[in-house]
């Protein structure tokens, strides 16, 4: 193995000299900056919505997609629990509430949220601890325990923030959404 020693007149040390650390310094600066301006250019202005989704990972492009092709992307905040808004609902998941509500209310202070969106989805592991296994095994009931989770989430929602606009659906397997009125 042969060992370079660096000397006066090694072409190596030329990238050292005053003129290259000047250069190597200002590419550094320039590439800083350059990587810096998408965040410093960006002001926040608020978000159009917030989303309340559940947490499984199945849905998670899914509900992107929707956002994005409602216009939102980028423009929307979200909270994901279990269950999305069963959780702020049912009985059995009454602890974790605070959580969420504090989260609606400071998103609300901080971005000037002005649409609540809430969507469950099809085949909910939280919907079966809320309301049984019937919910998998019957749709109709699935639909039915959805649709009034759903409405006491926007009836939850409005009583803390009644300004929002409060959206609400039922994601299928492949990511249509169902709108629950």
């Amino acid at each position: 193995m042969n060992t370079h020693i660096h000397h006066r007149g090694c072409s190596c040390l030329q990238a050292l000299s005053r003129r290259g650390m000047l250069g190597l310094g200002i590419g550094a600066a320039v590439a800083a900056a350059t990587a810096a301006a998408p965040a410093l250019a960006v002001e926040d202005t608020g978000y159009e919505a917030m989303l309340m989704k559940c947490i499984d990972p199945r849905f998670t492009t899914n509900t992107w997609a929707y956002m994005a092709a409602r216009g939102w992307q980028n423009a929307y905040s979200q909270f994901n629990i279990a269950g999305g808004p069963i959780a702020a609902v049912a009985p059995v998941f009454q602890e974790w509430r605070a959580a969420w509500e504090a989260n609606l209310d400071i998103s609300v202070q901080l971005h000037n949220v002005k649409r609540l969106i809430g969507i469950t989805h099809r085949d909910c592991g939280a919907a079966v601890v809320a309301y049984g296994e019937r919910i998998k095994t019957d749709r109709a009931y699935e639909t039915r325990m959805h649709t009034q989770a759903l409405r006491a989430f926007r009836d939850q929602a409005k009583k803390r923030q009644p300004q929002l606009i409060v959206e609400l659906g039922i994601m299928d397997l492949g990511g249509a959404v169902e709108p629950v009125t």
